[in-house]
């Protein structure tokens, strides 16, 4: 099956592991959200040895080519039911043990998931602790199971390819979709950002399956959309993990799942088009997302003054995702060196992760982000 195929299967997998395995090997019953919230949280403790936060390497996988073309690195916050998504670029160009320089969607051909999760944790220096392989097939039953899927389409999407069979003709706007519509709104990628958008469509259609699957009128089509979904699915979760998984995300929402893509630039190795992924940013996404202890709740504002643009939103929608409070971030003229102001525990804790960036006085906790943490995009 195509390419595009497995991002939406992927996102349909990970929200059927983080909120859509919900009553894996049982029926929904009505609870009261107090009592899931206290034996989901003993039920996980005991499933994955007390720990608190996982990280679960997601790949759609087309085993015709022997690639992955889905790389998602998920944070699962089990405490706060959260998940934080982090896209890494299928082209990214990448050097894989024994077997040389490639580009990461190979990884999986050359040596299976575990591979890709060995390639995956050395770029953002944080172990990995269970993977997902993606399986393309259903991907439309996947969706027209749920009924369709609530999208806000964000531009006209008009192409006709009669050689590959593809029509997309879609109106900018709010629809419901059906699930050939959904994988054409994700194959779409004919305007200038390429890969880039259809990744951003892929999380905006994760949250979208996120949000559907936490309502109330969905959960009696659970027991279909998961058998569907668990066929396609290889990870060593076993039962009683992806079971406390379950009660923990039964019932998350869009808004707990937050997205980024590791900030990256495109080139060229030989006469191969690739991706080049900050190897700076990447280690320090890895840092402060995939913290073991929650970070000091002290508000943090994010100043961007790298002269690049949106670079504050995802400096701080990585900080958020890290389990930060950052009510804001803001732009400033260009400043040469990064810096930490104020005397807070977060700002302490801010100036260990960055090191060595300086310390200067401030009544507020604020994290000015210079040119010289500037990603190289």
């Amino acid at each position: 099956m195509a390419a595009w195929a497995r991002w939406l299967v992927a996102g349909i997998a990970l929200i059927a592991a983080v909120g859509g395995f919900l009553y894996f090997t049982h029926r929904i019953t009505p609870i009261v959200d107090e009592v899931v919230s206290i034996r989901a949280k003993r039920d996980v403790a005991a499933a994955f040895s007390g720990k608190h936060k996982l990280s679960v390497l997601v790949l759609g996988n087309q085993a015709d080519e022997g690639t992955s073309d889905t790389i998602i690195l998920a944070r699962l916050d089990l405490d706060h039911r959260t998940a934080t998504l982090i896209s890494i670029p299928r082209d990214t160009w990448v050097t894989v043990p024994g077997h040389g320089d490639m580009k990461i969607n190979s990884a999986i051909g050359a040596g299976g998931a575990s591979l890709t999760a060995r390639v995956v944790s050395t770029m953002v220096g944080v172990p990995i602790d269970a993977t997902m392989v993606v399986q393309p097939e259903g991907a439309k039953q996947l969706v027209d199971a749920m009924g369709g899927l609530n999208v806000d389409v964000e531009k006209d999407m008009d192409y006709d390819d009669n050689y590959g069979d593809l029509h997309i003709h879609l109106k900018k706007g709010e629809h419901y979709l059906t699930g050939g519509q959904v994988l054409e709104y994700m194959r779409f990628r004919h305007d200038d950002e390429g890969d880039f958008g259809r990744m951003r469509r892929q999380q905006q259609v994760i949250r979208a399956i996120a949000h559907q699957m936490a309502q109330p009128d969905q959960w009696g089509k659970l027991p279909h959309l998961l058998e569907l979904a668990r066929k396609d699915v290889q990870t060593p979760l076993n039962d009683a993990q992806l079971q406390a998984l379950v009660e923990t995300y039964r019932s998350i929402s869009g808004e707990d799942i937050r997205t980024l893509t590791l900030p990256a630039r495109v080139g060229t190795a030989g006469e191969l088009s690739v991706v080049f992924v900050d190897p700076k940013w990447a280690l320090l996404v890895g840092q402060i997302v995939f913290t073991h202890t929650d970070p000091p709740q002290d508000p943090v504002i994010v100043a961007n003054a790298t002269g690049v643009t949106d670079f504050g939103k995802f400096v701080s929608g990585a900080l958020r995702g890290g389990g930060w409070n950052v009510p804001t971030f803001v732009d400033e003229p260009v400043a040469s060196a990064s810096s930490v102001a104020g005397t807070t525990p977060a700002s302490d804790r801010l100036h260990h992760l960055f090191i060595p960036i300086a310390r200067v006085p401030g009544n507020q906790t604020v994290l000015k982000i210079g040119a010289d943490l500037a990603p190289q995009i």
